[in-house]
């Protein structure tokens, strides 16, 4: 699922200096959109923005309206220019919301990054984590393919229509908003970019990192139990 909590009061204290009518669009953008009327919700979340052209916040719920209307170019584009000034408070949301889009345009290199971004701010984000292997599978299905087309293409074999994958959904479960300073996960280089084994670390070093506070609360436990009974003995 995409991340969809739109973030008033945060909005309200951002838009506020602005004479209260970027503030009054976006609350209409608000009602608009968990209506369902994503038509006039864009209408007034763009509005709001002739006043503050770089909100983050507006970028984000913009891309949430793309999103839902299935623009997913569009919606990375809003995604990537809110996390260029996200706030902490919005980056992860952001990102995942980005990684989902990415997802659904089959880039899924672009996906793996956005994921990496969101599991960096939050270690603890399960459907980050879970869309981070989906995204890692599908780029090595994808990978494999486009390895056996150029094979084919070597050999002078005719080259054969593919069907498209059926691949497992990403979770979508998110739009928040915020601000950061790190480049956007689409603009990441080559050398940026994470590899899907450099992903797969991170996901184990996770993974360990929950093992060993999970064997520290158990231990703490025991040594409570232990007091306990000495004291009762």
């Amino acid at each position: 699922m995409i991340r969809i909590s739109v973030a008033s009061l945060l909005l309200a204290s951002v838009l506020s200096p602005f004479g209260g009518s970027a503030h009054r669009k976006t609350e209409q953008g608000n009602r608009s959109y968990e209506q369902g009327a994503l038509e006039d919700a864009l209408t007034k979340y763009t509005e709001a923005q002739v006043h503050v052209p770089e909100s983050p916040q507006l970028h984000y719920d913009i891309g949430n309206v793309l999103y839902r209307q299935g623009d997913y170019e569009g919606a990375a584009e809003a995604y990537t220019r809110a996390l260029l000034s996200a706030p902490p408070g919005l980056e992860p949301h952001a990102a995942f919301n980005l990684g989902n889009a990415r997802f659904q345009q089959q880039e899924f290199d672009s996906a793996v990054d956005a994921y990496r971004r969101t599991l960096e701010a939050e270690p603890e984000d399960q459907d980050a984590k879970w869309n981070l292997e989906l995204a890692l599978r599908a780029l090595e299905q994808q990978q494999q393919q486009q390895q056996e087309g150029d094979e084919q293409d070597e050999n002078g074999d005719p080259q054969q229509d593919q069907s498209q994958q059926q691949q497992d959904q990403p979770s979508e479960d998110r739009q928040d908003q915020q601000q950061s300073s790190q480049p956007s996960p689409a603009e990441a280089t080559d050398e940026q970019r994470m590899t899907p084994e450099q992903a797969r670390r991170l996901l184990d070093g996770l993974a360990e990192e929950e093992q060993k506070n999970l064997q520290e609360e158990a231990q703490r436990r025991a040594v409570a139990r232990g007091k306990k009974r000495e004291k009762d003995w």
